[in-house]
């Protein structure tokens, strides 16, 4: 058997499966119902070993924000779950669960989910974005997550679109987050994102610009994305997806409004099919590809 654990600010969910990758039970609680690293890694451990039953545990893959230090199994600073600084995370687990841990970055996992189970299934090198809250991604190269050489590939809402843009959080300007991140829409506008995007699909015509300009820049960063990868395919996932009729044609024309980018090396644009399971499924891939 093998298990994994999505830790997320909001919920943190966990499965079980066999070799196959085949999900046979699944539990999740909310984040804040547990608040610190050494309460969260015990009702993780107990629900996997309820859920496994008499089955013996091989291997647990837990996806988490980063930071994260991979050669020592580490979660740095994830500035969705605070307090949280310097988290032997792989090392907790194991000594609850008496088995091998792996840890890696959630938006690398969804990729990896995406690529096996889901949008990505059967295309080489793909581009994973999740647009929520913040910008990020995973990288598929020749069917395999590719994390760089420090574990850090794929932090795509950090590329610089405008160094005279807006301040963000990481101390860069210009980021592709500041200007699509769902935090940094909703400080421009006064709205929440969801009301923003809601606004938008209703007719907003100041909404619709500001959602229109954010999907232009995200535009952008797939012709950036599509000169230094070449992928086949993009899929997208998070919240932003549900309003996927107003961003994707926004992003399609951009895309397609590059004279460099020719139609026969032009990538595909999909919408992520595993939603919100995106990571676990993720977890449970890494498991496999690790036993």
């Amino acid at each position: 058997m093998i298990a994994g654990v999505d830790l997320g600010g909001t919920q943190i969910r966990i499965a079980v499966a066999g070799s196959d990758g085949r999900v046979t039970r699944t539990d999740r609680t909310h984040t804040a119902d547990l608040v610190t690293p050494e309460r969260v890694v015990s009702w993780a451990a107990a629900r996997i070993r309820a859920l496994v039953q008499r089955s013996s545990l091989d291997l647990v893959t837990v996806g988490a924000p980063g930071p994260i230090d991979q050669g020592r199994g580490v979660l740095v600073n994830p500035p969705n779950l605070p307090g949280w600084h310097n988290v032997p995370l792989v090392e907790m687990v194991q000594r609850e669960l008496g088995c091998r841990a792996l840890i890696e970055n959630d938006a690398n996992l969804a990729a990896v989910g995406e690529h096996a189970r889901g949008a990505g299934q059967g295309v080489q090198t793909m581009v994973y974005i999740t647009w929520s809250t913040g910008v990020g991604g995973g990288l598929i190269i020749n069917g395999r997550l590719w994390s760089g050489a420090h574990g850090s590939a794929g932090e795509i809402g950090h590329m610089i679109i405008d160094p005279a843009g807006p301040l963000d959080s990481c101390g860069q300007r210009g980021c592709l987050e500041a200007f699509c991140g769902g935090r940094a829409l909703s400080r421009a506008s006064g709205e929440s994102a969801d009301v923003l995007f809601a606004a938008a699909a209703g007719g907003d015509h100041d909404a619709l610009r500001r959602v229109t300009a954010a999907a232009e820049k995200m535009g952008l960063a797939l012709i950036n994305l599509s000169n230094l990868f070449d992928p086949d395919l993009f899929v997208v996932g998070g919240g932003v997806t549900r309003s996927w009729r107003l961003v994707a044609p926004v992003m399609r024309a951009t895309l397609r409004a590059s004279p460099f980018i020719r139609p026969a090396r032009r990538p595909g644009l999909r919408r992520a099919r595993l939603g919100d399971d995106g990571g676990l499924v993720g977890a449970l891939e890494w498991a496999r590809i690790h036993l």
